[in-house]
């Protein structure tokens, strides 16, 4: 005869944290294969355990660099594992800051579920209202969306009194951020790119690079770069003084003329480039309906295959190969889901 399922639970409830010792010891040693039996036994004995949720998620992804990257991309299993447990980390600890961001890094980055990442932060922000984090991943995706208005609504709430202060890296990423708002929605403000029309003028630009690569800003800098400062170095032994104030003329204009081409080749390499962001844009409208919108040419082009391989990891690559063998079309009216956007108010204390 079995024991009461009260007595199990008790057992289990007991044992628990010894368990969790033992996790710890796994981890401490490095041994992330033991680490993830002891989580999953953690786990079963209790499925609302945070601490053997967190395990599970880490140890079944990856191994981590420094930086916060992985060694290795996880593949599709994996990121859609990691992100169901970071989910149901944050339902039963909201403070748990590691399980917000790691998901918002998978959703994103991993399986390009914009969509679910953007109500994701705005989640967030309900538990954390005053931090930045959130509302400069929200811009940033809306920005490479299209949806310039609702970034800049955004990033200018992280001005408001009440906000904490920002880092430097964060500043700087913000500064980026509004000048990309400032070129892009100059090029598009008559008529934004949007990958589910299939009549849109856009896709003619990007046929007509389909058998092409991407332009590299360095390569372009220095092809206009060079010629230029050699041209100058030899007109300057014709023109310039010798001596010091000479010397410190000369360094003026070839410092200038170098600011001037860095400035005209990030022009260049961004008209460029132009049906290349439009091409990661359709290719993220599809990871986010699940459907196809990219023409069969494109999709089997030189453009197509070398943004995929460079710019997408592992498993946002396999999820797109299903979405294309479903070959499921697109509509005309889809259109992504943005989440209402919650001003709170602070007190004057804070």
């Amino acid at each position: 005869m079995s024991p009461p399922i009260e007595v199990v639970a008790a057992f289990a409830e007991e044992g628990i944290p010894a368990m969790l010792d033992d996790l710890e010891e796994y981890l401490k040693g490095g041994n992330r294969a033991g680490a993830l039996l002891k989580a999953t036994e953690v786990v079963e004995a209790d499925p609302n355990c945070v601490e053997g949720l967190w395990a599970l998620l880490n140890c079944g992804l990856p191994d981590l660099r420094r930086d916060g990257s992985y060694r290795v991309d996880p593949t599709l299993p994996e990121a859609a594992k990691g992100w169901a447990l970071a989910k149901r980390i944050v339902a039963l600890d909201p403070t748990h800051q590691g399980a917000w961001i790691r998901g918002a890094i998978l959703s994103t980055q991993h399986l390009g579920l914009a969509e679910d990442a953007l109500q994701w932060w705005e989640d967030y922000r309900e538990h954390h209202p005053s931090q930045s984090t959130p509302i400069i991943e929200q811009a940033a995706l809306l920005i490479r969306m299209g949806h310039y208005a609702e970034a800049s609504q955004r990033m200018e709430a992280l001005l408001e009194r009440g906000m904490e202060e920002m880092s430097r890296d964060q500043l700087f990423r913000v500064e980026r951020m509004n000048r990309t708002i400032q070129r892009y929605y100059e090029m598009e403000k008559l008529d934004i790119f949007k990958p589910q029309n299939p009549n849109h003028s856009s896709w003619e630009d990007i046929d007509g690079m389909r058998n092409l690569k991407p332009a590299s800003e360095k390569f372009t800098f220095f092809m206009l770069a060079g010629p230029l400062v050699l041209w100058e170095a030899i007109a300057l032994q014709w023109f310039m003084p010798n001596g010091c104030f000479g010397m410190g003329i000369a360094f003026m204009l070839v410092y200038a003329s170098v600011l001037f081409v860095k400035k005209w080749s990030i022009s260049l390499t961004d008209k460029r480039n132009r049906p290349v962001l439009d091409l990661w844009r359709a290719i993220e409208v599809e990871a986010i309906s699940g459907k196809v919108c990219i023409p069969e040419k494109i999709r089997d082009a030189r453009l197509y295959r070398t943004v995929m391989t460079k710019d997408y990891p592992v498993a946002f690559r396999q999820r797109i190969e299903k979405i294309v063998e479903n070959d499921e079309k697109i509509s005309n009216r889809w259109e992504m889901k943005i989440p209402e956007w919650v001003e709170f108010e602070f007190d004057e204390e804070e």
